[in-house]
């Protein structure tokens, strides 16, 4: 099984289920069964394009075309299988992409002058031939060409995704000198664009289609000789001036450059390693021969690592140049923005006018305010007046209420003491059972207990004096 056909059916559209209808005569599909017919005309197409892009199908030449179908007599035989043969309706589905251009023949893709995304608005012979089938007058439509005409076809779609990576990796320079170089130099930068370590290699006829894609129907960039410059991203399209070119060629001197550098350093160790073994074999002439070589090599990589550095040197001035420039007219702008807004401004005298006038509306608005306060600060003060007026007086009434309240306790308890008093004298002189005693003895003990009496009664009389003092220290 080719590596073609191993691709093909393992593609999901290519089920086992699928494949008899995919490799049968499917054209009278289109009026008893439509939809299956699109489906196969639309399976077809698509794994067409898939296995171009990945290189897989047979050419004539040498090259490995990525963005154009070679249709060639050995196109059916790898598509063939041993169930069900070639696939007899492959040739309604390369028409019917060429029908809607998806697969434009490559002559005519080269020579057309406008872009391919260019559609009349009206096209009058297709309106007549829909009038003509609506009315049964014109043709059914049912006769479809199943001849697989041999011819290179450009896969559009395949264009439009290289198209995009390109345009995508070219935004991503800040810099003018990032968007213009050779057309050789786009040539070796796809490398590293698409990936050429993963198999991906666009042929010579690829990049023609390409550049012819990006120049003329995306608009992408312009062409001048061999010099090509992108736009900047969201900016149009600028022509390319001396400066581009000379720009364009210095990059790709410098890239020439360092290609021989990598050349003469391979050079340069497989000639060390050539000498190296000869002097271990002890042949002197090799050995000889091989140093001087490098010698000679190793002066021409110095020769070239100069000019390199004379060639990048030149072209930092000029990027530099470059870059002053822009600098300058933008500097520029924004000299006549500013002129502009300041005469509009009425310049500086009417600025100190305005400045004055909103300082003396300020200070005008300050005193105005001050005034409308001043009522306001004269009924604050009288009310504070007020408010403390009232509070000395409730603090004067509570005052006066405790010390009645002392007062009446200081009474009770006099005459409570005096109570008291009363009952122990009473008790002096009264006795359940009176005693004998004699007449002095009785005259004796009333003077004791009288004079018991006299001192506590002096002792509570000094109590109450103390608690008066106490109340009269008190703030009124």
């Amino acid at each position: 099984m080719s590596e073609l056909l191993s691709f093909i059916l393992d593609q999901e559209d290519f089920r086992k289920a699928r494949l008899p209808s995919l490799y049968s005569d499917f054209a009278p599909l289109q009026t008893v069964n439509p939809d299956g017919y699109t489906a196969n005309i639309t399976a077809w197409k698509s794994v067409l394009s898939k296995a171009t892009y990945r290189g897989l199908i047979p050419s004539t030449t040498s090259s490995t075309d990525r963005l154009i179908l070679p249709i060639t007599p050995s196109l059916l035989p790898s598509l063939s299988t041993k169930e069900y043969g070639a696939p007899t309706g492959l040739g309604c589905a390369v028409n019917d992409g060429v029908a809607t251009e998806e697969l434009i023949p490559l002559k005519n893709f080269l020579s057309k002058e406008g872009s391919i995304y260019y559609k009349p608005w009206v096209d009058p012979w297709k309106v007549l031939s829909w009038g003509l089938r609506q009315a049964g007058l014109g043709g059914t439509g049912t006769t479809v060409s199943t001849k697989l005409v041999n011819g290179e076809m450009v896969v559009i779609k395949n264009v439009e995704q290289v198209s995009q990576k390109v345009i995508g990796a070219i935004a991503r320079g800040t810099r003018d000198i990032d968007r213009v170089m050779t057309l050789e130099t786009l040539e070796h930068e796809l490398g590293r664009i698409l990936g050429e370590k993963e198999g991906l290699k666009l042929s010579e006829k690829d990049f023609k289609v390409l550049v012819k894609h990006l120049t003329r129907d995306l608009g992408e960039a312009g062409l001048q000789g061999k010099t090509i410059k992108f736009k900047a991203s969201e900016s149009a399209l600028t022509p390319i001036t001396e400066s581009d070119i000379t720009m364009a060629q210095l990059k790709h001197l410098i890239l020439t450059q360092n290609l021989k550098i990598d050349v003469l350093s391979s050079k340069i160790s497989a000639l060390t390693s050539k000498a190296k073994k000869a002097a271990e074999e002890r042949n002197k002439i090799t050995a000889l021969s091989a140093l001087k070589s490098k010698k000679l090599t190793e002066q021409h990589l110095q020769s070239v690592t100069d000019s390199l550095s004379s060639l990048e040197n030149v072209l930092v001035k000029i990027e530099q140049a470059a870059d002053n420039i822009g600098l300058i007219d933008t500097l520029e702008q924004g000299s006549k923005v500013l002129a502009k807004l300041n005469k509009e401004t009425g310049g500086i005298e009417r600025v100190d006018k305005i400045m004055d006038e909103l300082q003396e509306q300020m200070d005008e608005t300050d005193e105005m305010t001050k005034i409308m306060a001043e009522p306001g600060q004269i009924k604050l003060a009288e009310l504070e007046e007020d408010v403390q007026d009232e509070f000395e007086a409730l603090f004067k009434e509570e005052a006066e209420k405790q010390k009645k309240a002392d007062e009446e306790a200081k009474r009770e308890k006099e005459e409570e003491e005096a109570k008291l008093l009363a009952a122990k004298l009473a008790g002096l002189t009264v006795a359940d059972t009176p005693p004998v005693i004699r007449e002095g003895e009785v005259a004796d003990k009333g003077k004791t207990a009288e004079a018991a009496a006299t001192r506590e009664i002096a002792d509570m009389k000094e109590a109450d004096k103390r608690r008066d003092e106490q109340s009269e220290a008190l703030p009124a």
